[in-house]
């Protein structure tokens, strides 16, 4: 595991089930939940999230049903303008570039679809993802 890699539990909303609820861990068995802001090093290049598969998890618990990841939608939360940036995912796999050069805020959608044909997409929260520190 690098430290620009986050893994990713996620489930319906038990608020809004049409909503994705995400928990995010270091760890690919979903042992250790990082809280937010996800913060990575400065000079990483890119954030990445693995969203890990329910039979995977050590603890289950926090996903109700299997999705496939989509994509993203991140923009930057430390500027006024709104350019967001669409990063497909690959593999339940999505990569989402973040500047070597200065530290940045970025928000971060995560996209889901059920298994099988794609009926309905389900949106996370935004996450903030800050590229700082070692």
């Amino acid at each position: 595991m690098s430290s620009n890699t986050f893994y990713v539990q996620a489930g319906p909303s038990p608020q809004n089930p049409d909503m994705a609820a995400c928990h995010y861990y270091s760890d690919y068995a979903c042992t250790q939940e990082v809280q937010e802001p996800l913060r990575i090093p400065k000079d990483a290049g890119e954030v990445v999230f693995v969203l890990v598969p329910y039979a995977a998890a050590a603890n289950p618990s926090k996903v109700s049903n299997q999705w496939l990841m989509v994509g993203s939608v991140a923009d930057r939360v430390d500027t006024a303008a709104i350019d967001p940036i669409m990063t497909p995912a690959t593999g339940n796999t999505v990569r989402i570039p973040m500047p070597k050069e200065k530290t940045v805020k970025q928000g971060v959608i995560l996209l889901f679809s059920s298994q099988g044909p794609t009926t309905q997409l389900y949106a996370s929260d935004d996450p903030t993802v800050i590229n700082e520190g070692q």
